[in-house]
């Protein structure tokens, strides 16, 4: 025999009713099956619960001990069946997500936080430490949503396309490459290339740099916007950016943004799960969440 939920029950219901028969009748037992119960326990682990005192029951120090547990636990068992009542499309546990790059994390944190404010009952934790290799992360169980800008062929993974970005160049105001319409692969020949992290898995590299044959006199690959603007604000080399993410400083005139060749170089980003017949539904809330919102969120940006 191991303590059960409802020996606590049968201990709280004597002492607050004041003897076996009215305990009984509170919780649906004959007097004589609720004495069973109890001395049941008594010889299973050896103690004495109550002192029988005439007929009044004294609690014995094995019985004060069950007593306050029972006044622990009871409570929080009937708080969680109420809110399992109440809530029994909410209650789901914990969602792990995390982003390719540093610069989600300027549009991403809006959807969830209307997510968790209609989703009271999901724990919804952001994983920064899995942006270098999130996609290593979701097949290692450590995430349940990556969100990714090139989602590889895997059938362990399910994609779910959430919008469309464009990647542009961006110098400084008096950079030698100033004035051209467009940039196209040979301009990056000469020239110190800052981008975020990944560069070479990204589609400027793979699409554009790798099939001309082209390679820059250096590739530094810098998690940081600021840091990688004020390089290129001083003359150290060209970046390669989302347009939504640079926009915002071009007001100040001190860069200039480039399309990449003269048909734009664009991107699809993801959200990226592990494939299952049918994903839970507050997983599922949460995608479609982000594919309703994710596109508006990062046009504030423009």
């Amino acid at each position: 025999m191991t303590l059960e939920l409802r020996h606590l029950d049968l201990v709280q219901a004597a002492v607050e009713e004041g003897g076996l028969t009215r305990a009984g009748q509170r919780l649906g037992l004959s007097q004589s099956a609720l004495s069973h119960q109890l001395r049941a326990v008594e010889e299973q682990f050896g103690v004495t619960l109550f002192h029988r005192i005439g007929r009044r029951l004294v609690l014995a120090p094995a019985g004060e001990r069950i007593l306050q547990t029972a006044r622990l636990v009871i409570p929080e068992m009937k708080r969680t069946e109420m809110e399992l009542q109440q809530n029994s499309n909410r209650v789901y546990g914990t969602i792990r997500l995390a982003a390719e790059c540093y610069s989600c994390y300027q549009w991403l944190p809006a959807i969830i936080r209307r997510f968790v404010r209609n989703n009271t009952g999901v724990d919804l934790r952001i994983v920064t430490g899995a942006t270098e290799k999130p996609i290593e992360a979701l097949l290692g169980n450590d995430l349940d949503i990556a969100i990714i800008s090139q989602p590889p062929r895997d059938q362990r993974l399910k994609i779910v396309e959430l919008f469309e970005d464009e990647l542009v160049a961006v110098t400084s105001l008096g950079h030698s490459l100033a004035g051209k319409p467009y940039l196209r692969p040979k301009d990056f020949g000469s020239e110190t290339l800052y981008s975020y992290p990944s560069l070479s898995t990204s589609p400027v590299y793979q699409r554009m740099l790798r099939t001309a044959g082209i390679r820059p006199k250096e590739v530094s690959e810098i998690p940081l916007t600021e840091a990688i603007l004020q390089l290129v604000k001083n003359g150290f080399g060209v970046a390669v950016l989302a347009r939504w993410i640079i926009q915002p400083y071009l007001t100040n005139g001190e860069y200039l943004s480039f399309p990449i060749t003269a048909r734009g170089l664009r991107r699809k980003w993801c959200a990226v799960i592990r494939s299952s017949k049918s994903s839970p539904e507050p997983l599922a809330a949460l995608l479609q969440a982000l594919r309703n919102e994710s596109l508006t969120a990062v046009n504030k940006f423009d």
